[in-house]
């Protein structure tokens, strides 16, 4: 599948560890209301500050998390191919050396060093990486890092909006800098740099910007939800940003873990569709199913060898293929496709219940890998 979900389609920056605003939005249609909500935020700031309210968050609890969460976070240094420098974030997942971070961190580096909280910096090497899922493993000495104690990865599918959001990561090169927020939803799915949705990405009002990429979103018992890995931006006159920040989810990083370590690249399934979900309008207009309807078929993929089409409508006649099931789960959306496809591998033979001329079909396909482009 190449597929932009909807909620992404508008002329925005949306670039890796880019802050977006996206609550904004809400407010673009009424200047006055713009105004009273500035004015609340005013008013809020000068009350807190003199009658002493509640405060946004315990600040005991983030700055023991933040105690203890500091030391296996790194700043991470590269050098580029063929020239220049980048930087991000990273953290160790274990005792044994290794650390997690973007894929679109370290991409082309030649060389690889971590600062460690101690002021140590440590050569690292670059083990495998998923460019479908801005992921990639690194490993330093493990001698050098023995007393660090690792990250614990949480169970990211119980994370709840409103739960607390905290970010640790080097913005600009400011090393181990905090943010705190809140999850502000779950299941976003922003694409990757191969043209592919991230499903389950977690959405976080924790201020990230660039040089976050890479380091942990925590919750308030200090274990990763996620990874920081990019921001949705939408500059609104002379304010000051809006931003929304993504994390990959900690169970894509647990279930990458084994094919990561093979220091090898992993390639997800392809199918080869541009592909976008059935509105309910239409299903009710026309008497169609729950689905995902076929926008174009990529050229020598196994989409186009299995014969699938383009689905359309034309003066109320009904043309081309919807997918309504693949291997018997029903998919209503492109993500679910898609986080059903990350539980395969390459090679995979799957069978697709596609709609086609008013019926149900059942047409099998060998998923390929995700190509470069």
């Amino acid at each position: 599948m190449n597929q932009e979900p909807e909620e992404f389609s508008l002329p925005e920056a949306f670039r890796p560890t880019s802050p977006s605003r996206g609550f904004v939005v809400g407010l673009l249609g009424a200047g006055v209301l713009l105004g009273f909500s500035i004015g609340l935020l005013v008013a809020g700031y000068e009350i807190g500050g003199r009658s002493g309210s509640r405060p946004l968050f315990d600040e005991d609890v983030v700055t023991k998390l933040f105690d203890s969460a500091s030391p296996a976070i790194v700043e991470i240094e590269v050098a580029l191919n063929p020239r220049g420098s980048g930087s991000g974030s990273g953290f160790f997942i274990d005792t044994d050396g290794h650390i997690v971070t973007n894929n679109h961190v370290v991409d082309n580096a030649r060389r690889i060093t971590v600062r460690l909280q101690d002021g140590r910096t440590l050569e690292a090497t670059k083990l495998g990486n998923s460019p479908a899922d801005d992921l990639a493993l690194l490993q330093v000495d493990p001698d050098e890092v023995s007393g660090i104690a690792p990250l614990p990865l949480a169970d990211s599918d119980e994370v709840t909006p409103g739960q607390m959001a905290v970010a640790i990561g080097s913005p600009f090169r400011n090393f181990n800098s905090v943010t705190v927020g809140v999850v502000s939803g779950r299941g976003r799915a922003p694409i990757s740099a191969l043209s592919r949705p991230i499903p389950d990405m977690i959405q976080t009002d924790a201020p990230l910007n660039s040089g976050n990429s890479g380091g942990p979103l925590l919750n308030s018992d200090g274990e990763v939800i996620g990874v920081n890995s990019s921001i949705r931006t939408l500059p609104f006159q002379g304010l000051d940003e809006f931003r929304i920040g993504f994390a990959v989810p900690s169970n894509t990083i647990e279930g990458l873990i084994p094919q990561l370590l093979v220091a090898a690249e992993v390639r997800r399934p392809f199918l080869g569709i541009r592909s976008s979900p059935i509105s309910e309008t239409l299903r009710d207009q026309l008497g169609l199913p729950k689905g995902v309807a076929i926008i174009s078929v990529t050229a020598g993929s196994p989409a186009q060898s299995i014969g699938l089409e383009p689905f359309s409508t034309v003066l109320g006649a009904v043309r081309g293929d919807i997918i309504t099931a693949v291997d018997g789960l029903p998919v209503a959306s492109v993500d679910e496709m898609v986080s059903y496809f990350n539980s395969l591998r390459p090679g995979h033979v799957v069978t697709l219940s596609v709609f086609r001329n008013m019926d149900t079909v059942q047409i099998e396909a060998t998923l390929a890998p995700w190509p470069d482009t």
